[in-house]
């Protein structure tokens, strides 16, 4: 398995984008050796970039995309792995926020996010800016989360947070600035555990 791995996907709006998200997890998790996780992550990929293509588009007239999205792709699947986690985040242009729903037994869709709240070792999003906002979930293999609760113990650093700094680290300061997150924690950034 490799230590730790990054890829971003910018997606359109039409009706197969999560079939597609799907299968660049798919075979992104497999490259990274985390097979374990790989289903699991599909159906989170799928319920958060189902989300935006739903809800996050189309984008403002003063939508302002994060690179690299376009106006033409502009929502972004980013995976990042650290050890046995996987974080599954989706930027789209959008400036509402999640809602957990009541689900309506009868109806087809608004399950999203519980099914999300099962399989996800946590889940949020940053408040809306200018580029829009991401919805991420932390997926963990049973090991990770056993090791990463050790290790919180000694550091103090939740995985979450260990994923975030070795995303600034990638691809250097101006990703969390770009969606609004400072040093100085001016923008929130929710998380639902």
């Amino acid at each position: 398995m490799d230590a730790a791995g990054y890829a971003t996907f910018s997606l359109g709006g039409e009706p197969n984008t999560p079939a597609s998200a799907r299968d660049m997890t798919r075979s992104t998790l497999r490259g990274w050796g985390l097979e374990d996780l790989t289903d699991d992550a599909a159906v989170v990929v799928s319920e958060l970039v189902t989300n935006a293509v739903r809800y996050g588009l189309p984008a403002p007239a003063h939508h302002c995309p994060l690179p690299p999205a376009t106006r033409a792709q502009p929502v972004l699947l980013t995976l990042v792995h650290c050890g046995g986690s996987v974080l599954c985040a989706v930027f789209d242009p959008g400036t509402g926020i999640p809602v957990v729903k009541d689900p309506d037994h009868l109806m087809e869709s608004g399950r999203g996010l519980h099914v999300l709240e099962a399989l996800a070792h946590s889940w949020g999003w940053t408040t809306p800016d200018r580029h829009g906002k991401v919805v991420w979930a932390l997926l963990t293999t049973p090991g990770a989360a056993e090791e990463a609760t050790v290790e919180e113990q000694d550091v103090g650093w939740d995985p979450l947070t260990r994923l975030l700094l070795l995303l600034e680290l990638l691809s250097g300061p101006s990703w969390l600035k770009a969606l609004g997150t400072g040093a100085c924690g001016t923008s929130e950034v929710r998380q639902v555990s």
